[in-house]
């Protein structure tokens, strides 16, 4: 179900997560009744016709200066900038809406400083297993909304505009005939994965590297695994662990990452929105997880094949071999 909310809409957020659901929703009202507000930049804003407006202050001035009826914020937990304005909309009673675009830390993204729960009026959620995650968390049913995601719907009439020459120029690649396979580490380690899952980016990404080492040199000469970096990562200790291995290749971060699964034959990842986006798009999904979970955010979801270090040099060739 889509929201369809009325009048001026101020549309706030920082994390990509949250950025291609707001800017998806603004596609659809007129442009002189709706504005984008973020504290970070992103490549992919070019993808929309909606300006966005970079912001470091002054938010109380935005707020008066375009008097919206509703603001509408994503969330993210790199960046206090939508709770910010959740308390402005409380302070001026103005509608606030807040959309949750993953199945993981949903309460805890409205956690202020002092451990306690800022929440707008609606929190906005993927699907039914979201809201009872919710709930759990001590989040009001009265506050939630189920909508789906929004980017999805404007993901699905997507089309490349790119050839494949093109896109392995973006890239660096020279050769046309490499099967390409788009490995999006998650940054678990900022949510301390390890102990939450029994693994973390850092060492899923060693044990990928060496399995791709250690398998059949025949097998794996044609693979180029393009890494797609999270914009909350730390880039700097994850690009050691690729570096000097040929079968690995790190995307440039201005690329758009619609044309990298695209033209991608398989997507591995853990638990990454860019996983649903890929299954959408019609890509086969591997899914790698070190650990045998109780807790799996993606349970019941039907996205993509499971793989262990037993079974992923298998899979993968088993779908490039199609």
């Amino acid at each position: 179900m889509k929201p369809e909310p009325k009048g001026k809409i101020l549309f706030v957020f920082s994390d990509p997560g949250g950025a291609k659901p707001c800017l998806s929703l603004m596609a659809g009202h007129d442009e002189a009744n709706v504005l984008a507000v973020s504290d970070r930049e992103h490549h992919f804003y070019k993808n929309f016709k909606n300006q966005v407006i970079i912001v470091n202050g002054q938010l109380n001035l935005i707020v008066d200066e375009f008097n919206p009826d509703l603001i509408f914020t994503g969330t993210s937990y790199t960046s206090n900038i939508e709770q910010r304005f959740v308390s402005i909309a409380k302070q001026k009673g103005i509608t606030c809406w807040s959309f949750v675009d993953h199945w993981t830390s949903i309460s805890e993204r409205f956690r202020n400083s002092e451990g306690s729960l800022n929440l707008p009026d609606k929190v906005l959620v993927l699907d039914e297993r979201a809201r009872d995650i919710a709930i759990n968390e001590g989040i009001s049913i009265d506050k939630l909304l189920i909508i789906g995601n929004p980017y999805h719907s404007w993901l699905a009439n997507w089309n490349s505009s790119l050839s494949r020459k093109d896109y392995f120029e973006k890239i660096g690649v020279h050769n046309e005939s490499k099967k390409i396979i788009l490995f999006a580490p998650d940054p678990l380690s900022n949510v301390d994965g390890k102990m939450i899952y029994g693994f973390d980016e850092y060492s899923a990404s060693e044990k990928i590297v060496k399995l791709v080492e250690e398998a059949p040199k025949d097998l794996v000469k044609d693979w180029l695994i393009l890494v797609k970096m999270h914009p909350n990562q730390k880039t700097a200790s994850l690009m050691k662990i690729f570096s000097g291995n040929e079968n690995f290749k790190l995307l440039p971060t201005d690329l758009d990452v619609n044309e990298s699964i695209y033209f991608s034959i398989a997507v591995i990842g853990f638990f990454s929105s860019l996983l649903r986006e890929a299954d959408i798009m019609g890509k086969p999904i591997i899914r790698f997880l070190e650990a045998c979970l109780t807790n799996d955010p993606f349970e019941g979801l039907n996205i993509g094949s499971i793989a262990n270090e037993d079974n992923l040099i298998y899979k993968i060739s088993n779908i490039l071999s199609k």
